[in-house]
Formats: C-alpha cells, sequence, structure tokens
C-alpha cells in the first residue's frame, strides 16, 4: 500500500525591486523552494524534488516524525534538474537518484523506459515541457492517484503559460495527460490540491 505525504511545501516568491523569473535580468532574486514529497510503499521509500529550503531541519523532521532517517531512503525521484528541486540530494547517501530517463547509485547510470515503476503502483512519467528533462512521479494510493509534478508552479494550476518553458507545447500535452488520471496534484511550488478536471 502506499502513502504520500508533503514534507514540505514549496514556494516562488519575489523580493522587492528584482526579477521573480529567472534569467529575465543579470541582477534577479527570488525566494524559492520546491515542494518535498514523501512516498512510502511496502517496497520503498522515496523522497521527491529534496530541494532548496531555508533550514534543512524542514526535512529532516518530518522524516524523523515518520520515523523515517535519511539512510533509509531508498530512492530520490526529481522532477526535472533545476537547483531548486535537487541541491539537498546527498542528504540521503543510500538512495537511487531517478529522473525522467534513468537511475544513478555509485557510478552506475541505468537507463530506463517512460512508465518506470520505482515500485508497485509508483511510476515515472515524461513529462517535458517546463525543461526538456521534466517528469512527473504517479503514485497509486487507496484515496486516489497522486501525480508529483512540475506541468504547475503553483496549486492555481498557474501559470498557465510557463514563463521559463522549454516548449510549452509539449508542456500542455503532459497536462493533458496527467489531468486525465490525477485525483490530487503536487505541484512544483506549492501546496497539493484536489484535481478539478478530473472527469468523474
Amino acid at each position: 500500500m502506499n502513502k504520500v505525504t508533503v514534507l514540505a511545501p514549496g514556494y516562488a516568491q519575489p523580493i522587492e525591486g528584482r526579477k521573480l523569473i529567472p534569467f529575465t535580468s543579470d541582477d534577479g532574486a527570488r525566494r524559492v523552494a520546491s515542494t518535498i514529497t514523501l512516498i512510502q510503499s511496502d517496497h520503498a521509500v522515496v523522497v521527491a524534488d529534496p530541494g532548496m529550503v531555508t533550514d534543512r531541519s524542514l526535512i529532516l523532521d518530518p522524516l524523523k516524525k515518520a520515523s523515517i532517517s535519511p539512510l533509509d531512503v531508498t530512492h530520490i525521484f526529481i522532477s526535472h534538474h533545476h537547483i531548486d528541486h535537487t541541491v539537498n540530494i546527498a542528504l540521503f547517501p543510500n538512495a537511487e537518484v531517478v529522473d525522467f530517463w534513468g537511475r544513478y547509485k555509485g557510478d552506475l547510470w541505468c537507463d530506463h523506459e517512460d512508465g518506470y515503476e520505482i515500485a508497485p503502483g509508483v511510476r515515472v512519467l515524461r513529462t517535458p515541457g517546463h525543461s526538456e528533462e521534466d517528469a512527473s512521479l504517479l503514485v497509486e494510493t487507496p484515496e486516489g492517484i497522486y501525480v508529483m509534478t512540475h506541468l504547475w508552479w503553483f496549486p492555481d494550476m498557474t501559470p498557465e503559460k510557463d514563463p521559463v518553458a522549454w516548449n510549452q507545447g509539449k508542456l500542455e500535452q503532459g497536462r493533458n495527460k496527467i489531468v486525465t488520471v490525477a485525483d490530487w496534484i503536487i505541484p512544483g511550488h506549492g501546496h497539493m490540491f484536489k484535481n478539478p478536471r478530473k472527469e468523474k
């Protein structure tokens, strides 16, 4: 049985007088952290997107509350390679890292196909758009299907047009795929929300 817990909801916040959106000015700055999620199954302990936080206890304390040591984490899933989603991977020295096309542990790099299953009911879906290397993590639970994704930044399903998208058309294709299956969506930088677009 799979269980999904948001360890730390992410955010992307402007700083007065500075550009929120990256790459739009040489002196841009923003406060940013990815949404960090724990997936527990009978076969794996997965942390998704252990990115930038103001204090690593924001990751470690909820894990401790769940009686999970960083050494117990078997897999790290990263939705894409931007630093705000990856910077704390080293907190989990025993974990295999999984991204959109591969698995990595020590010096071993193993390729995988779209739909790769980390554990029963925990699948990696290729959803490029925000970046060329984006993936979403689909988790089947008794409460429904959860999807961790950067197809949307925030819980209001915005921005409608991703201002740093590698390919907006591909991003829309991924969105169309996810809204048909997800009961719950965990966006890149915000609280989990119930999918308002899933047909009954």
